[in-house]
């Protein structure tokens, strides 16, 4: 399958997809998610969140809070497991999905980093700044877009940019899920200089620090802590595999979502 999106006239082409693996993934289903009445839906869904105005970080909300909770269902109503017969689809489209959600709450609620008086983890505020940072660049595309004030290969270089950042707050959401908080945080500073490996890198660092810890003859009265630090870890990277696996795929289906047609 070679998926055709339109800027201005002209073609940009999506590659076939291909796992971890070197497989092939199934194209006909992925045309018939992009068919489905649910991605439609979905597809609007973004179109509304492209198009508000970008927030401040902390205290403006461009959708009004019942609007988001309204939209927050529908994208939750989305799809089924029934719907899929790949499981790098269903990992890709669940993956967007939560994406698409927090991005309606990211516009409607609160930034959640404010609701502790203590330093919030290391996932949450960094996942919190990737969204921001990833709000405001889509909502800048989208204007120039509209305004016919980009071309076709600056379109190309700012949407992929887009979709390394979507992979990111993907990579984000794994942390956030498997609720891992590595004893070596990161703050990245500017936000651009993150990326996976940085992430795995930070990872793989408390990782062996557990491990250590848990092989010593002596270990720390922690030692709890380091269990579950290396259960989380392995959970961690069996779920990053699947992200791995449906990489492809989510690229094609995030190109889709940010599809350029004037």
């Amino acid at each position: 399958m070679i998926k055709k999106i339109t800027i201005g006239g002209s073609l940009l082409l999506v590659v076939p997809a291909v796992n971890a693996s070197g497989t092939h993934i199934e194209e006909a289903e992925i045309q018939s998610v992009i068919e489905s009445q649910n991605w439609e839906t979905l597809k609007d869904i973004w179109r509304i969140a492209d198009h508000l105005n970008p927030s401040e970080e902390h205290f403006e909300f461009p959708m009004a809070t019942e609007k988001g909770d309204s939209l927050s269902s529908i994208v939750r109503s989305l799809f089924t497991v029934t719907d899929f017969a790949s499981p790098e689809i269903q990992t890709a489209v669940s993956m967007i999905l939560r994406i698409t959600e927090n991005r309606v709450l990211r516009a409607s609620r609160i930034n959640t980093t404010m609701l502790t008086r203590m330093i919030p983890t290391w996932t949450l505020l960094v996942r919190e700044n990737h969204l921001f940072n990833f709000e405001e660049r889509i909502t800048t595309l989208t204007r120039l877009v509209e305004a016919g004030e980009i071309t076709p290969p600056e379109f190309i270089a700012a949407r992929d940019s887009l979709l390394d950042k979507a992979e990111i707050l993907t990579v984000l959401e794994i942390l956030e899920e498997v609720q891992i908080e590595p004893d070596y945080g990161f703050y990245p500073d500017p936000i651009d200089e993150l990326d996976a490996d940085v992430i795995l890198a930070r990872l793989d660092l408390s990782y062996r620090a557990a491990l250590d810890t848990l092989n010593k003859q002596n270990p720390s009265e922690y030692l709890d802590h380091y269990k579950i630090a290396v259960q989380q870890h392995e959970e961690f990277l069996r779920r990053y595999s699947e992200f791995e696996d449906a990489r492809p795929v989510l690229r094609i289906l995030l190109t889709d979502l940010m599809e350029a047609e004037i």
